[in-house]
């Protein structure tokens, strides 16, 4: 099917194309004809957020593979970038995989002299974690206070289109490849449905008006995802650069899901689509499974003495968030009252006392575990935010006496 679009601040028209998959070793029945997209959408370089989880780790091959299957004049015409942010917090074999495979994209696309630039992002060293929830005392994220996804991912992100608007333009004009499918979940496919569809297989951004969305593997279920990361062969027949590595990412996924197998073709069988990987401080979830299943494997390589510490550390941070002794009643950081709608008195921030509390727990943590937990520009940030609190607070203090007077 083919259907031409004028898109705005794209090159018009542009033609979109969906195909029927010809390897046997993908079970799905359609899949977003990149080739076709890439040559359809002139120079609009092509952005891939990989998280070094199966599905942004597939989208990144899709991308290398499309590229590997165009003529040399045609590649060199779009910028690709793989853009990977580390939120400094991550669970210590995800971020060592991740580094992994970072490593030998970079070899790999070195090599091949594919127009690749890959680019490892950290959040900025004012709005870390630990900075946050230690220097501000912000208390550990929540469903309902979520503040950490776009302080710690968003944000390097757009720093890092802002910084680069020479090449992405201003406004910037770009193509995300995200590894978003249907399958996930019921919540997620609502969410791809709401989208606004700017052509059969690029979707509008959520928040930059000028950049377009495209999902390579949407129609996927995890069952595909995995079986295209662990075939030994690329559709055109060249052997899978990352075939050895995604062997240790489904060992990851693996553990995460009490012993299970990644590739499972039974559908009454458990798959590991339940693994959540990330921030190992992530309260946002009662009970890190994946973490504490990850520890139970026993693999030496995990050290699983010092991840227990770290997941112990985890628990306390959400048991005692909502502990009244912790939390300043009736005042924001500022010192100034908080009054809920309804009229009563709100809970702000951590109180001092308890985020010195929390420094120090975690220094003595960071002295026993080979990983650095917090970094020594975090621990300079977060004395500067507690001296201007203190001054600030002395400056209210000593107001609120003049008007006394």
């Amino acid at each position: 099917m083919y259907l031409g679009a004028y898109i705005e601040g794209f090159p018009a028209p542009i033609t979109f194309v969906r195909m029927k998959v010809k390897s046997v070793r993908c079970f799905c029945d359609i899949v977003v004809d990149l080739e076709t997209l890439f040559r359809q959408t002139g120079d609009i370089p092509w952005v891939v957020g990989l998280s070094g989880g199966k599905d942004s780790t597939a989208v990144t091959m899709k991308m290398l593979e499309t590229l590997e299957n165009l003529p040399p004049p045609i590649r060199r015409r779009k910028k690709c970038y793989v853009t990977c942010v580390n939120t400094l917090v991550e669970a210590p074999p995800v971020i060592n995989h991740v580094h992994n495979f970072i490593t030998e994209l970079r070899k790999y696309v070195e090599n091949r002299e594919l127009p690749v630039e890959v680019v490892e992002l950290t959040p900025e060293p004012e709005q870390t974690f630990w900075v946050n929830l230690i220097g501000r005392g912000y208390p550990t994220p929540v469903r309902e206070f979520r503040w950490c996804t776009d302080r710690m991912k968003i944000r390097p992100q757009t720093k890092f289109i802002e910084d680069n608007l020479d090449i992405f333009g201003d406004p910037p004009v770009i193509h995300f490849l995200l590894g978003t499918r249907y399958d996930e979940s019921n919540a997620r496919k609502l969410t791809m449905e709401s989208n606004t569809s700017l052509g059969t297989d690029i979707h509008a951004h959520g928040t930059m008006p000028t950049a377009g969305v495209i999902r390579p593997i949407e129609d996927w279920n995890t069952e595909n995802v995995w079986d295209y990361l662990l075939t030994p062969e690329w559709g055109n027949g060249s052997p899978n650069p990352f075939y050895e590595i995604n062997q240790e990412l489904a060992i990851l996924y693996k553990d995460a899901a009490s012993g299970e197998c990644p590739v499972i073709f039974d559908p009454s069988r458990q798959t590991c689509a339940g693994s959540r990987f990330g921030c190992w401080t992530c309260t946002v979830v009662e009970v890190d499974n994946s973490l504490r299943e990850i520890i139970g494997s026993g693999r030496d390589d995990y050290l699983t003495n010092e991840l227990t510490q770290l997941a112990d550390f985890r628990d306390k941070l959400r048991n005692e968030r909502n502990d009244p002794k912790n939390r300043v009643q009736g005042r924001n950081r500022q010192g100034r009252v908080l009054v809920k709608r309804d009229g009563s008195v709100g809970v702000g921030s951590y109180t001092m006392e308890y985020r010195k509390h929390l420094l120090d727990e975690l220094v003595k943590l960071n002295d026993r575990v080979r990983e650095e937990l917090i970094r020594p520009d975090e621990i300079m940030n977060i004395h500067i935010i507690w001296a201007e609190e203190q001054a600030n607070l002395a400056q209210l203090t000593s107001e609120a006496l003049v008007e006394g007077e």
